[in-house]
């Protein structure tokens, strides 16, 4: 179906210019054959040239501009990686201290959390109203990357589908926390996010390898400061 959509679209664009090129032929044609007055026989050559020169132009400034569109795609590619990675870090940690998780993070540990006992979360998590703040940052910054880079088509559908999952899920979270009290659906909310993020980093190698250093960075930083 999606192949059947592009083809259409590429035959649609390319009509104003197969029309231009056969305008261009036959209107050579018919001066060659059909016409004897040198001006006039010049004009027409003129504009026959023109219509068959239209589709070089616009077929370069199309390629041109594919060319200038793929490049920023990948920088913007790039960017979202860096950016999404960088996130996935920050919230972790947050969501790691208020649940008092304690060991080193890494990428198995992170695949692990998330089949934690719930009602160990439960009994152990503490979200400060500096805590809140951050969660709340964390959605702003998470439902912004989605309309840029889904806009923009540098996230797939199920990039998107599991960025709008880890939304979600976090808006349910402080909204369980701070209006109802819910510990047990903090604490599912919370092992949802986690089981997310380390289903982001299962599906995405660059995204993986982000993350392991920004981890590595931010573990060398903490090091640096007990030092």
């Amino acid at each position: 179906m999606g192949m059947n959509i592009e083809l259409r679209d590429v035959l649609l664009k390319s009509i104003p210019y197969l029309l231009s090129i056969a305008g261009g032929v036959a209107l050579f044609l018919i001066t060659v054959d059909n016409v004897r007055d040198p001006a006039v026989s010049d004009l027409m050559n003129n504009i026959s040239a023109s219509l068959l020169s239209i589709p070089i132009v616009f077929l370069l400034y199309d390629y041109s501009n594919y060319r200038v569109s793929k490049k920023l795609n990948q920088t913007l590619a790039t960017s979202m990686s860096s950016r999404v990675s960088s996130l996935m870090l920050g919230l972790v940690l947050t969501l790691r201290q208020a649940a008092s998780i304690r060991g080193k993070l890494t990428l198995v540990s992170l695949n692990k959390m998330r089949d934690m006992p719930a009602h160990n979360i439960a009994s152990r998590i503490k979200i400060s109203p500096k805590t809140q703040e951050k969660l709340r940052q964390y959605h702003s910054d998470l439902d912004d990357m989605m309309y840029k880079y889904g806009k923009n088509n540098i996230l797939d559908s199920g990039s998107l589908q599991n960025l709008s999952g880890i939304t979600l899920d976090l808006l349910r979270l402080m909204n369980e926390y701070e209006f109802h009290g819910n510990k047990k659906s903090v604490a599912k909310y919370t092992l949802d996010i986690f089981g997310r993020i380390a289903d982001w980093m299962d599906s995405d190698a660059g995204a993986a390898i982000n993350f392991q250093k920004m981890l590595q960075q931010a573990t060398d930083v903490n090091l640096s400061q007990t030092d």
